[in-house]
């Protein structure tokens, strides 16, 4: 054999040993690729091991306060648990925030519709909102009287004969939203001379055992629902409910407050020693809260004075630092021709009322620096409280106040309308809500849409 084919058999048998490594380095790779594989399975199967969660077709549970809870983590084989016996509700916090937690980047800017306009005019006032910057109507669903201004379900309202059986709020709702406009119930909550005939036991007594009775306008007198009543919280209760049902937006309160013992002199009240009125109020109102979708707004009305003052003027029970950790919205009434003149007549104190620092003795001739100067004021004192964060929506004057004295009125036109709106602005506020008990609304003074 010579020396090339010895070279030749050399690398012949060079490449088979190259073949039968490549071969086995492959197979190897094979079998540590199944075998990482396989455990890698296993560990994914094990019980308790995490897994990513899959996403929901339903929505996320809500916690009390509204914000979504967090969605458990899944496992492999859950194991079946036992159903936990219910846990007693603890007592809220009284500082705790429990307002809803709805997000809306509509700003309301809206009238007051009383039931005649509802029933009679409601395509008139929607062509309006259709035209103009209006955009909700604050409706009753309880009047002054306490009827309810609707065909109700509730069977206490149906025995009491305190509804209105021939009209169908949830039409109102509907076509108020067909037309993309907010729909606000305004309910009258402790002021109700309806449901308190039918069950006196609710109503507010007098220190001699009878029912109190305050004069209104008119000759007419009314009685009050007990805010220290339990039973009184779930009559209100069961409207609310029903409103949200029938479509409401927004639940909004007035009269949420006792009678002015300044005027009042001679009823009785259960009130446990050491606890204040405004307790009481605040209370009732988380207790709606609780009770209520997590998303449903509310707002509660208020006097203007709470802004400005620091004491509760006729132990009427409205603190502005404490009302409204359980509210969307506080509504304070500031109207110009509510506070004292200098007049010694309607509304007059013989000096006027101080504002800001400043001294107002014709308020009703000042509409911007009244609306303004209230609301700086209230907007400070919120502001000074830690994470209250409560949002304002003011009343403002719609009207004009003809039963002052001579020389402390003016008519309230566009002019006036326009200045009070300015003032909310200026203040750091973007939503109002005009007042005008018989709906005579100087239409030109809303900007068109």
């Amino acid at each position: 054999m010579n020396e090339r084919q010895k070279r030749s058999n050399r690398k012949n048998r060079q490449d088979v040993r190259y073949r039968r490594a490549a071969i086995l380095l492959a197979v190897l790779t094979l079998v540590v690729g199944v075998a990482l594989a396989f455990f890698y399975i296993q560990g994914k199967n094990k019980p308790g091991a995490e897994q990513t969660p899959s996403p929901s077709p339903t929505q996320p549970a809500q916690t009390e306060t509204g914000t979504p809870a967090p969605e458990p983590t899944q496992t492999g084989t859950p194991e079946p648990t036992p159903t936990p016996e219910p846990t007693p509700e603890s007592t809220p916090d009284p500082n705790q925030d429990m307002r809803s937690t709805r997000k809306s980047d509509i700003k309301v800017k809206a009238l007051y519709l009383n039931p005649k306009s509802v029933r009679s005019d409601l395509d008139h006032y929607i062509d309006l909102a259709n035209r103009t910057e209006i955009n909700a109507f604050v409706i009753d669903i309880k009047r002054d009287e306490g009827i309810i201004s609707y065909d109700s379900d509730i069977p206490l309202v149906n025995a009491a004969n305190g509804d209105t059986p021939d009209f169908d709020i949830r039409e109102v709702t509907k076509k108020l939203h067909d037309n993309g406009i907010i729909a606000i119930a305004r309910l009258v909550t402790f002021k109700d001379t309806t449901i308190t005939k039918y069950k006196p036991e609710l109503a507010i007594k007098t220190v001699d055992g009878g029912i109190l009775e305050t004069p209104e306008s008119g000759g007419f007198r009314s009685h009050w629902l007990d805010p220290t009543n339990r039973e009184t919280w779930d009559y209100i209760l069961s409207i609310v409910q029903e409103a949200v049902e029938f479509g409401f937006d927004e639940i909004q309160f007035d009269y949420i407050r006792f009678p002015e013992t300044t005027l009042y002199k001679n009823y009785v009240i259960d009130l446990e020693e050491g606890r204040g009125r405004h307790e009481v109020i605040e209370e009732f109102i988380r207790y709606i809260r609780h009770n209520l979708p997590y998303d449903t707004v509310i707002s509660a009305d208020i006097f203007g004075m709470p802004l400005i003052s620091s004491r509760d003027y006729g132990e009427i029970g409205q603190t502005l630092e404490s009302i409204g950790w359980s509210l969307d919205y506080i509504c304070p009434m500031v109207y110009p021709s509510h506070y004292a003149n200098s007049s010694k007549g309607t509304m007059g104190n013989g000096v006027g009322q101080t504002i800001n620092g400043i001294r107002f003795t014709h308020p009703d001739l000042k509409p911007y620096e009244v609306v303004y100067n209230t609301l700086i004021v209230g907007k400070n004192r919120i502001t000074s409280v830690e994470g209250y964060n409560l949002k304002v929506r003011p009343y403002i004057q719609g009207f004009t106040a003809s039963y002052l004295p001579s020389g402390y009125y003016m008519k309230y036109g566009v002019e006036e309308y326009r200045a009070q709106i300015q003032a909310v602005y200026d203040a750091g506020y973007d939503e109002w809500i005009f007042w005008n008990s018989r709906n005579e609304y100087v239409e030109e003074a809303f900007l068109p849409e």
